[in-house]
């Protein structure tokens, strides 16, 4: 994998690439012990699969900026089902796939969360769980209709997932209880460091189409749009 660019402090760093090829790259390697307990609990050889390969991108991508091999970053989970790096701090990273895609968002100095859906997915059905009052009348207040509408509801829909992923509580907090717009009378959850401190900096929403699969990227305390990063098919 080549070296991603430097990860300067609140800057987040998307990286993606396919289960097809990290997993081929992860059928080469010998499985990880911190690995084993979670393979052992999937019944289904296509998750088995995709996740050997996502764990193989994160460890690659968390080895490469901090010169490290992948074998040795060690991996964990919180109560909640967060992973982490316990010998990388500094370090917050959060992952999603869907379909064949797989995507990283790394961040030095506050936290991350990702989310990655296919364009296209019919959301109005889901509007009322997902939207709060402030949203709903900003859809209409732009007129937004039909297909429109749905695409602008999963570009919401993927920003609040990224986002409870950065607070590190996934969708325990409901869509529909907070807003991401500083306006938004819902307002929003307080993300901690893992000391718990509360982290009241500036946030930070990116989103990107990668191959039809919309992607976005929430960060706390960033001071930049994310770099895109494609490691492509070097060994």
């Amino acid at each position: 994998m080549p070296t991603p660019p430097a990860l300067a402090p609140g800057r987040p760093l998307l990286v993606h690439g396919t289960v097809g090829e990290w997993a081929a790259r992860a059928d080469r390697r010998p499985g990880h012990p911190d690995d084993a307990e979670r393979l052992e609990a999937f019944r289904d050889d296509r998750m088995r699969r995709r996740f050997r390969a996502s764990r193989l991108l994160l460890r690659t991508t968390l080895g490469a900026l901090c010169d490290r091999d992948p074998d040795r970053v060690r991996l964990a989970r919180t109560a909640l089902g967060r992973p982490y790096a316990p010998g990388l701090p500094e370090l917050d990273f959060s992952l999603s796939h869907t379909g064949s895609l797989l995507a990283v968002a790394v961040l030095r100095g506050g936290r991350v969360g990702v989310d990655a859906e296919h364009e296209g997915r019919p959301m109005s059905v889901l509007e009322h769980r997902m939207c709060t009052p402030h949203e709903r009348a900003g859809l209409d207040a732009r007129g937004l209709r039909g297909a429109a509408r749905d695409a602008e509801l999963l570009r919401l829909w993927t920003l609040k997932e990224a986002y409870t992923k950065a607070l590190g509580t996934g969708l325990r907090h409901p869509p529909r209880t907070f807003g991401l717009d500083a306006a938004d009378p819902a307002g929003r959850p307080v993300p901690r460091d893992a000391a718990g401190t509360p982290l009241t900096g500036r946030l930070t929403t990116a989103t990107h189409v990668l191959g039809g699969v919309l992607v976005s990227v929430v960060a706390v305390r960033p001071s930049r749009e994310p770099v895109e990063f494609e490691p492509g098919s070097s060994r």
